[in-house]
């Protein structure tokens, strides 16, 4: 082949790949690394075929589940994605690029600017997306990002006003209304790219992608943690065992506090982005298994990203572009037979003596009272609550609530028949005393 058609080798093996051709593209990536004056460095090369073999392997051994398309109640024609759900399934919050957005303008593509758009579940039924308006959405660009467990907190990501540069800002719900967002810490936010970030559980640690100098090439992940007296610790690189010298994006870590979800170009990816699974092995060292990929047809040749996981880890959701969608990217569904955790879910419940729902906070500890283990609220129409915990562990569990006696008692998480759920309902008592200290105006 003349000199001049020798990147067609490399390019036409990257459409190989695509269509699933996997030995044509192996063959042309092998043979497009014995030409002279190439564009793709080696190690590119050998990477393009790393992943190909990835696939082929990945493709021959699916893993069982069940993928659905969200349909035309959640997605349209334009790009949908970043998907994120309250703890107890039953709200959704969404990016989408669709006709209709705040404002109306359009990015010099040709594409609607993003809103944030919302849906809730009845009888396992999803209802049409609705644009969430002001203050979450302005005329400009306005993405979802990360949501804390319990659904009191959402960080957005939001354009300036020259269109390129973009921060985090982390708006909190108060009954059904949102806050004006705030904009969070430079810890957080640098002069850099920080696309995407979720809040742990004990709403003391965010995870987030950063493209800044000084990690392992490419987007990576990264940790910051509230100190004692309230301010961000500087940012921890998750290290080489989550970072690549690819990209690492969208990070999502499970209520259950040690399962994180991300997702890489790099790693043993079968094309584009695929979403892993890690597990943070020792909290104080920053230590991380290594990352598994979880599989096809979840991941594909296409980029899947954006991915979430409810609370008891048997129903996901994500992002991809695949035959048979409403148009680029849509939101999935996917329905794991196992749960991908090692979890026990608590569901939750506070009320006083006339049985009415508390607007209450619990403290969960380690059995020593030495670490917290989360920090979670009750929902304020209901008073109800999710804790995800390991089997068999003791704990500490304190609930308290303005105007009533704190509630502190030890909690093993077990269940029955080996059930992975228990409930637990707490009855607040009024504290007489700061009545009376109300009354009298202290």
């Amino acid at each position: 082949m003349r000199h001049e058609y020798t990147e067609a080798y490399f390019h036409l093996g990257l459409a190989r790949h695509r269509q699933e051709r996997f030995d044509e593209a192996i063959d042309l990536f092998n043979r497009y690394k014995q030409l002279k004056e190439r564009a793709v460095a080696d190690a590119d090369v050998d990477h393009a075929v790393a992943v190909s073999r990835q696939a082929k392997e990945l493709v021959r051994n699916p893993v069982d589940v069940r993928i659905k398309n969200m349909g035309a109640q959640i997605n349209s024609s334009a790009h949908d994605y970043c998907p994120l759900v309250t703890a107890d399934g039953n709200q959704l919050f969404f990016t989408s690029r669709r006709e209709g957005t705040t404002g109306s303008l359009k990015d010099p593509s040709g594409q609607y600017f993003e809103d944030i758009y919302t849906a809730r579940r009845v009888d396992d039924m999803w209802s049409n997306a609705m644009n969430v308006g002001a203050p979450l959405n302005t005329a400009l660009q306005d993405a979802t990002v990360g949501l804390s467990p319990d659904g009191s907190s959402m960080i957005v990501y939001r354009t300036g006003r020259d269109l390129v540069s973009g921060d985090l800002f982390e708006s909190r719900r108060m009954g059904q209304q949102w806050s004006i967002p705030d904009i969070m810490t430079e810890r957080i936010n640098s002069p850099h790219h920080e696309p995407s970030a979720s809040i742990a559980p004990s709403n003391d640690e965010i995870y987030f992608t950063s493209d800044r100098p000084g990690g392992f090439g490419g987007r990576d992940l990264y940790r910051i943690r509230r100190l004692p007296n309230g301010e961000w610790s500087l940012p921890l690189n998750l290290g080489p065992t989550v970072n690549t010298a690819y990209d690492e994006d969208a990070p999502f870590m499970h209520s259950d506090g040690t399962t994180l979800f991300f997702s890489s170009n790099g790693h043993s990816t079968m094309g584009g982005y695929d979403i892993f699974k890690t597990m943070l092995l020792d909290y104080d060292q920053g230590s991380w298994s290594d990352p598994e990929n979880l599989g096809y047809p979840v991941n594909t040749v296409n980029d899947d990203i954006y991915f979430c996981l409810s609370e008891d880890g048997t129903t996901g959701y994500f992002s991809s572009e695949r035959t048979g969608g409403l148009g680029a990217q849509d939101i999935h569904e996917v329905i794991f037979p196992n749960s991908q955790l090692d979890y026990m879910v608590v569901r939750g419940l506070a009320v006083n003596v006339q049985d009415e729902p508390v607007r209450a906070r619990v403290v969960l500890m380690d059995s020593a009272k030495e670490e917290i283990v989360g920090i979670y609220n009750t929902d304020v129409m209901t008073g109800r609550y999710l804790m995800v915990l390991k089997p068999g562990d003791r704990y500490h569990f304190r609930m308290e609530a303005e105007g009533y006696m704190p509630v502190e008692e030890a909690i093993l998480a077990a269940a029955p028949g080996g059930s992975k759920e228990m409930s637990k309902e707490t009855l607040m008592r009024v504290d007489e005393n700061h009545d009376r200290l109300t009354r009298n105006g202290h």
